[in-house]
């Protein structure tokens, strides 16, 4: 036997060995697959026996209700305006303080 006979000895072994990777992580993603479809079966017969539901939408049940409500809103608004406010008076402030003369 020559070289040329170990050679290709050689190459055919490697050949195998990447062959059988190949296939080694193709039987593991197929398994995995094959997990996932069951999942994905599960969850398609939880949402077809799913039973569809009515919405109502939300009334006040008196006008005293509706007046407070109206008013917590407006507050909410406020405070959320005047967050806004205070956040951008921080920044610039923040921007005013930054030295320019530290050359």
């Amino acid at each position: 036997m020559g070289w040329t006979m170990w050679l290709v000895l050689g190459v055919a072994l490697v050949s195998l060995y990447v062959l059988g990777l190949a296939s080694y992580r193709v039987f593991l993603n197929a398994r995995d697959l094959k997990n996932e479809m069951a999942r994905a079966q599960d969850l398609i017969e939880q949402a077809q026996q799913f039973q569809e539901i009515e919405i109502v939408p939300a009334e006040p049940s008196s006008t005293d209700d509706l007046v407070k409500l109206v008013g917590l809103r407006r507050a909410f608004l406020r405070a959320r305006e005047q967050k806004a406010i205070d956040r951008q008076r921080r920044l610039v402030q923040r921007v005013r303080d930054i030295e320019m003369d530290k050359r």
